[in-house]
């Protein structure tokens, strides 16, 4: 299996878990990768042909179980390299990205378990997702979307997408995870949020506030 086959595989794992669906649109994949629609229903095929991807007409595709142990292999080797990258290495958490990336694609089994025992054997990457064990197992993932409060909501942010624009917003707003946040006004008409951070009220777009997950909490 060639490295772009590999980051197709891991994209449909990663969307079926943001989305929390079991099926994906192939046009999910062609808005996260910039793709046009041939080059990416041709890959799709090819990873049919393959036994690593399910295509229903009119209902989307997801993982075999095939699939699904290729992607969990590789999103585990991204996010233990991530964890490394940052806690070790000092870099910040919108760097890691594409060195984690080259990285899952060159490292052996048992590197990656000695690596994962070298950091303590950590549950989270830096960016809240999950690190799976060795058997596929991991923590839950937080599901609930910044976007999807209404007003008052109290609201902890635990996970983030690992997009480099989103993480350096982010840096500027000297937003983290653990933050709390309150939904003090939700205006639908010019997708915009009102939220209280750290003392102080921002807009928040709710393109933004759709890319921060976390656990709704009691005011």
């Amino acid at each position: 299996m060639n490295r772009a086959e590999e980051d197709y595989i891991k994209t449909i794992y990663e969307l079926t878990v943001e989305k929390d669906q079991t099926l994906i649109k192939t046009n999910d994949l062609v808005e996260r990768f910039g793709f046009r629609d041939q080059t990416v229903n041709e890959m799709v095929k090819r990873l049919e042909n393959k036994g690593l991807v399910s295509f229903y007409p009119y209902k989307g595709l997801g993982l075999t179980d095939k699939g699904r142990k290729v992607a969990i292999r590789m999103i585990r080797a991204h996010r233990i390299w991530e964890v490394f990258l940052t806690e070790k290495l000092g870099f910040s958490w919108e760097t890691v990205h594409e060195d984690a990336e080259k990285l899952e694609h060159a490292t052996s089994p048992e590197v990656l378990e000695r690596l994962y025992a070298f950091l303590g054997k950590p549950g989270y990457c830096q960016h809240g997702n999950p690190i799976p064990d060795s058997t596929g197992k991991m923590l839950e993932a937080a599901n609930t979307s910044l976007s999807s409060l209404e007003e008052k909501d109290v609201f902890v942010l635990t996970r983030v997408l690992d997009s480099k624009d989103l993480l350096v917003y982010l840096n500027d707003q000297k937003i983290v995870l653990g933050d709390v946040l309150t939904v003090l006004k939700k205006d639908l008409f010019n997708g915009l949020m009102t939220v209280r951070i750290n003392d102080h009220d921002m807009f928040m777009s709710l393109k933004t506030a759709g890319m921060l997950f976390g656990v709704r909490r009691q005011g």
